[in-house]
C-alpha cells in the first residue's frame, strides 16, 4: 500500500458524498416559490396562510388517494394534516384523498409552512418545504 492510497480513498469518498448531495441541492434550488413550498405536480395547489373552515374540514372527499411525500430542505419537521399529527418529514409518506387539506409543517415551535394543499386524484405528489 502506497502513501497515495489514503489520499485517493479520501478523494473518492468526497466525490461520492458530493454526488449524493447534488440531487437534494438541485431540488432545493428549483424550489423558489415565495411561500417556501414547492409541489411536484401541476394539478396540485398550495395556498399559503389560509385555513379551511370547520364545514370544509368535514367535507367528504371521494376518489382514489394520492401518495404525498413531504421533504424538508435542510432539516426535518413535523407534519400536521387537518389539525392532526401525520408524521415527521422526510419520513412522512402519506396517502391523502383528493381535495383540500389544512397542512402545517413545524420544526419544534417554528412554523415552516402553513396553508391549504389541494391534492389531485391518484398518483403521487412531492411537497418540498424550505427550512427557514
Amino acid at each position: 500500500m502506497s502513501l497515495r492510497t489514503p489520499a485517493v480513498l479520501t478523494a473518492l469518498a468526497l466525490a461520492l458524498a458530493l454526488g449524493a448531495a447534488a440531487p437534494a441541492r438541485a431540488a432545493a434550488a428549483a424550489c423558489s416559490d415565495a411561500s417556501g413550498v414547492c409541489l411536484s405536480d401541476d394539478k396540485a395547489k398550495w395556498e399559503p396562510d389560509v385555513s379551511l373552515s370547520t364545514k370544509q374540514l368535514k367535507a367528504k372527499r371521494k376518489g382514489p388517494a394520492c401518495k404525498v411525500v413531504f421533504e424538508i430542505d435542510g432539516g426535518r419537521g413535523s407534519v400536521f394534516v387537518n389539525g392532526r399529527y401525520a408524521g415527521t418529514a422526510p419520513d412522512a409518506d402519506l396517502s391523502l384523498l383528493p381535495g383540500k387539506h389544512d397542512i402545517q409543517v413545524r420544526d419544534g415551535q417554528k412554523i415552516l409552512a402553513e396553508g391549504v394543499l389541494t391534492v389531485p386524484k391518484a398518483g403521487s405528489l412531492q411537497v418540498t418545504v424550505r427550512h427557514g
